[in-house]
């Protein structure tokens, strides 16, 4: 079955902790820059490293919004708007840490498979709040038990 890889792959991947799709989202040789401050390595490496990091949080949501596409035979490129929602336990407290910013990627088709090979995100702002829980609704897993993969298994 081939995989169909967009700008919102990496948040699918990212969001289940599913690091064979986020591999998916980058060719082999890529790079990724989130600042220097962040990550900056190869693609693959921001994959393991950010799902790493997501094993010590509460829990974690990223959306892709706008993006702006560029198309020239076997490359692209893009620009991605995102936001990401991230709670952690800080101090005791239920800590809910917003992002806003931009994907700007670099794509080409290899051997008819499209994928990053340039990434460089751009944080516009960003804040942290204290959280106070009004609801509990059914949550979504982490991992390929989400119910997404078997609601979507025999689409992709």
């Amino acid at each position: 079955v081939a995989r169909r890889v967009s700008p919102a792959t990496y948040r699918r991947a990212v969001d289940r902790l599913d690091k064979p799709l986020g591999y998916a989202v980058f060719h082999e040789d890529a790079t990724a820059d989130y600042g220097a401050d962040v990550y900056q390595g190869s693609g693959r490496g921001f994959i393991d490293s950010v799902c790493a990091a997501h094993l010590h949080t509460v829990n974690h949501s990223h959306q892709v919004c706008n993006s702006v596409i560029t198309l020239d035979g076997d490359s692209a490129g893009s620009e991605t708007y995102f936001h990401s929602a991230t709670r952690i336990m800080q101090d005791g407290k239920l800590i809910q840490i917003h992002v806003w910013g931009r994907y700007l990627d670099r794509w080409s088709r290899r051997e008819g498979r499209w994928a990053i090979d340039k990434r460089r995100t751009i944080f516009d702002f960003d804040e942290t709040r204290d959280i106070v829980l009004t609801e509990r609704h059914e949550q979504g897993a982490r991992d390929r038990t989400d119910p997404s993969y078997v609601f979507l298994e025999d689409l992709t």
